[in-house]
């Protein structure tokens, strides 16, 4: 059984939202666990699904220019 810490872990694993160090800890953990890799591969099924469902939507053509001109501005 994966506890749900672990599955936060691979939840955020699917959406590529862990650290460098804590991916790489991830990983060994999946390497290692037939359990955990069908969970991530059915985690990875459902993210591409609900991503395919939302539709694209154009930014306003300004915004652009607004993210440029504060780039590195603190």
């Amino acid at each position: 059984m994966i506890d749900e810490p672990l599955q936060e872990q691979a939840s955020l694993h699917v959406l590529g939202a862990l650290t460098g160090r804590e991916a790489r800890e991830f990983k060994q953990k999946l390497h290692d666990d037939p359990e955990l890799q069908a969970f991530v591969a059915r985690l990875s099924i459902a993210t591409g699904a609900i991503a395919g469902a939302v539709p694209v939507v154009e930014p306003p053509a300004q915004l652009r220019g607004k993210i440029i001109s504060r780039v590195g501005r603190p």
